[in-house]
């Protein structure tokens, strides 16, 4: 079952689709694009068929100045994309259809924005692909255009955040990347996985690339994100209900 939904953050409007699975209250992933991405990517449509099929529910949803979410995206910064994935969070924290565990899902910056957010926020697990361990270095690689896009506000604020000081707040996360990625070095995973706690996964792809667009390694990464998620969010569930009967 699919089921559009709409939220204010400030004057913006945040619009995003929850897949539902056939089981009873499942644990869910919400789904964090990246910066000039949307909701709408093969890859995040592929995610949530799979993973409904497998009893998790998937929140996917545009930041604001993406796909079907109000305004330009010229205006977005990291602050915002924090507030908006905040409102997403709580939404879903709130829905009567959903369990109480949840994990993110989160792709180049949506990947920053996850881990950033964990370290604020409870989340039982994530899993984080192409992201960058430094936005300076990784935005020095982007196509000049899509960056003249963005206003001075955007790199000023980025400015302000460092996963240097928030992922040893940070467990419970996959790391994925590909070993062709041009855009964010392979190498920022080995030093995102080096600095989180344990329980913590690397998987490196060597024929990935940054938006993991070969079939192939698309599909092995939603595998290996699947078997996560259901390791950490499913399993962790059924077996708190063994012990409590």
């Amino acid at each position: 079952m699919k089921e559009k939904f709409t939220l204010s953050v400030g004057r913006r409007q945040i619009r995003g689709m929850l897949h539902l699975p056939s089981c009873h209250m499942p644990s869910y992933v919400i789904i964090c694009h990246g910066l000039f991405s949307s909701k709408e990517s093969k890859k995040y449509l592929a995610i949530a068929e799979r993973f409904t099929r497998e009893g998790l529910a998937v929140i996917r949803f545009d930041f604001s100045g993406c796909g079907e979410s109000s305004g330009s995206i010229s205006e977005t910064t990291v602050s915002r994309r924090l507030q908006e994935l905040e409102e997403v969070a709580g939404f879903a924290s709130c829905h009567p259809e959903l369990g109480d565990k949840f994990g993110l899902l989160g792709s180049s910056l949506g990947g920053f924005i996850c881990l950033v957010f964990a370290s604020r926020h409870p989340v039982q697990a994530i899993s984080v692909w192409a992201t960058p361990y430094d936005l300076e270095e990784a935005g020095k690689n982007m196509p000049k255009e899509k960056l003249a896009v963005l206003r001075q506000e955007f790199f000023a604020d980025a400015e302000k955040y460092s996963l240097s000081s928030v992922l040893s707040k940070t467990g419970v996360v996959q790391v994925i990347h590909g070993k062709k990625d041009a855009i964010v070095p392979w190498q920022h995973s080995k030093e995102i996985f080096s600095r989180v706690q344990e329980p913590k996964e690397l998987e490196i792809f060597p024929e990935g690339d940054h938006a993991m667009s070969g079939y192939d390694e698309r599909d092995r990464a939603i595998t290996v994100s699947l078997d996560w998620f259901k390791k950490n969010l499913i399993f962790f569930q059924k077996e708190r209900f063994k012990k409590n009967v």
